[in-house]
């Protein structure tokens, strides 16, 4: 039986995270097979909002506003607005097929999930969307965009007032971005676009790291070797709430490669898999000994799920109960134990039910290597994004 995700209904937000959350099902080291996934993302939002670990470039937050604003000005009619979209994205891709992180490069007009999507939570959150809704909204709602728009205010004076109402696009984004843009082929960034992405950022999220980084070139520049969030060189300079939310995150990271480690050491266990057995026993005793049990004393887990839920996005008291054992196991000197074991198993149990990989049918569902990608806040495609920003900047 495979599995799958069901909804009833949700808001843009929500929907964002279900589309992100398909798209990764199928790469290897993204599976959240313990439950991390709220924790994560709760992180990930307060370091780099607006990200998504499948964006690509920085260029399109600004292509795709411009593409869409010319078909909001078109004659196209509202019932084929979503299918011009498409066709008119499409050759976008076509356009931009050449350049490094372009979408469609393999799959081409057969491309199921086009970059408007990905991009669409992002360009929202940067303030580059001027209003509320999924993509979907904004497409049931061109009719009404376009007949607000032809109503005109009458002045005192009886002349007519042209400007327009219904905003749907940044106000800077025509001149910002010519339509000649669109069939350029490039998804570098220019020196006019650099700087307004980093305001948007500043105006939007200023007390975040994503926007700490970007105002400086030095700190741009550094991002490139850093691993980790926490390895940037110039970290320890950031304002202190910046340097204690790196820190959680960098704890809890820790913590929660620990317990993928002792997951897959009892799959390797309950599969009788000998090489894996040996594989990931080594891998934890390494942990084990990298990771002091002293540490961990020392971080304040109040402050952290504090920390967490600051973006008003609840942790399930069964998620939280579970990493408090599981550090408390840690702390114990029990992270190599049965009741480590026991702990991850029951834990995968009571979110995946009968599917559980624990269960005999299931075992041979295992790949030999689930979850164990070690959480990096989307610091991949942010340092990515940052240095298409530095790019930009230094165009000038």
């Amino acid at each position: 039986m495979p599995s799958s995700l069901t909804w009833l209904d949700h808001d843009a937000a929500a929907q964002a995270r279900s589309a992100t959350l398909l798209a990764l099902l199928d790469q290897p080291g993204t599976r959240d097979e313990l439950g991390f996934g709220g924790i994560r993302d709760a992180l990930s939002d307060q370091l780099f909002p607006g990200t998504s670990v499948i964006q690509t470039r920085l260029r399109y937050m600004l292509l795709l506003p411009r593409m869409f604003m010319g078909l909001e000005a078109s004659s196209v009619r509202p019932k084929d607005f979503a299918e011009r979209a498409r066709q008119d994205e499409l050759k976008l891709n076509d356009c931009l097929a050449e350049e490094e992180g372009a979408f469609g490069r393999d799959s081409g007009h057969t491309l199921k999930r086009l970059a408007s999507s990905v991009y669409w939570a992002g360009m929202r959150s940067w303030g580059i969307f001027a209003r509320s809704g999924s993509q979907q909204d904004y497409f049931s709602a061109i009719e009404q965009i376009r007949r607000e728009r032809s109503w005109k205010q009458q002045r005192d004076d009886g002349m007519e007032d042209a400007e327009l109402i219904a905003q749907t696009w940044h106000p800077s984004l025509e001149k910002l971005v010519p339509v000649a843009a669109l069939e350029e082929g490039s998804l570098s960034l220019t020196a006019d676009e650099a700087e307004f992405i980093r305001e948007q950022w500043k105006v939007h999220h200023p007390q975040t790291l994503l926007v700490w980084l970007a105002q400086d070139k030095g700190r741009l520049g550094d991002c490139a070797d850093a691993g980790f969030p926490w390895l940037h060189p110039q970290i320890r300079q950031a304002p202190q709430p910046l340097r204690e939310l790196v820190e959680h995150a960098r704890q809890f990271s820790r913590l929660a490669n620990g317990a993928s480690l002792v997951y897959n050491l009892a799959l390797a266990e309950a599969s009788s898999n000998d090489e894996r057995r040996e594989e990931y026993g080594q891998e934890l005793k390494t942990w084990i000994d990298g990771v002091p049990a002293s540490q961990l004393g020392e971080w304040d887990m109040v402050q952290f799920w504090e920390q967490v839920e600051r973006v008003g996005r609840p942790i399930h008291p069964r998620t939280r109960e579970f990493v408090s054992s599981w550090l408390a196991l840690v702390k114990a000197g029990q992270a190599d134990s049965p009741q480590s074991r026991s702990l991850v198993r029951e834990r995968e149990r009571s979110l995946k039910g009968n599917l559980s990989r624990f269960n005999p049918e299931n075992l041979d569902r295992w790949s030999g290597a689930s979850g164990l990608g070690i959480l990096n806040y989307r610091w991949g495609i942010t340092r990515r994004h940052l240095a298409d920003l530095l790019h930009g900047l230094e165009a000038a």
